[in-house]
């Protein structure tokens, strides 16, 4: 009966966690290049030593393992902005985080004061010679499918798109942007991908399912709490009985 006690509580402990990642989702829903964030729970077996039922169990119930991140691509969404770009395909704008190289699938760039692609973060977008700069009193903007920048028909430098071996490796460090430790592979140059400008790449959230998931696992989470209510009722008359 005990037993039964902590493995509701650890199922609602599970069940809490699992709701903030949700309402996370549901709340980046309309943020571009957000990416969908995935629970990934692990269960605890009961082991007793010696076979001696009075031991306590080493592990009941489950947990939150770790929360993982869906980079599948989200839809594109036509802006009409000059600076308003998304990857078709796979790989990773590269720009210059205050923690230094990071990697976004979020392409809302501006230009800065000193004229540099930046993110909204002030961030300064990385093409193959480093930061792009652009002339003082250009017109028009173009960035073609390969990535090449052209101010008033004049090119200017090339985007830089990054292919992450082991995207499991990426740490999310705010704006939609993820960091690599020195311990791992480091990203090559992507060549499958073709640059769309005045196009951004909305999240990959999808609201149905996300809600879907929300009832089920509140659900749950009133089943697992009626559980614990019920053993504990139970509890409370056995001990009145024994004493």
């Amino acid at each position: 009966m005990i037993v039964g006690l902590y493995t509701g509580a650890s199922s609602m402990i599970s069940q809490g966690d699992y709701q903030a990642v949700i309402a996370r989702n549901l709340a980046n829903i309309n943020t571009v290049g957000y990416k969908k964030n995935v629970a990934v729970f692990q269960s605890y077996i009961s082991q007793l030593q010696d076979k001696d039922t009075s031991a306590a169990p080493h592990g009941i119930g489950s947990s939150l393992n770790t929360i993982a991140t869906d980079f599948s691509q989200g839809t594109l969404e036509y802006t009409g902005n000059d600076l308003d770009i998304s990857i078709k395909g796979e790989g990773f704008f590269v720009v210059k985080a205050d923690t230094g190289i990071s990697y976004t699938r979020k392409g809302q760039f501006m230009l800065s004061r000193d004229m540099k692609l930046v993110t909204p973060e002030g961030w300064p977008l990385l093409g193959h010679e480093g930061e792009i700069q652009v002339p003082q009193k250009t017109k028009n903007i173009t960035i073609k499918e390969n990535g090449s920048v052209f101010a008033d028909g004049r090119e200017i430098g090339s985007i830089k798109i990054a292919s992450v071996p082991n995207l499991t490796a990426l740490e999310p460090i705010g704006g939609c942007a993820y960091k690599l430790s020195d311990a791992v592979q480091q990203p090559k140059e992507s060549t499958d991908f073709k640059i769309a400008q005045r196009y951004l790449e909305r999240s990959n959230v999808n609201a149905i399912d996300e809600m879907v998931n929300m009832i089920s696992n509140m659900r749950g989470y009133q089943f697992s709490h009626k559980v614990t209510d019920s053993l504990d009722d139970t509890l409370k008359k056995l001990i009145k009985l024994a004493t």
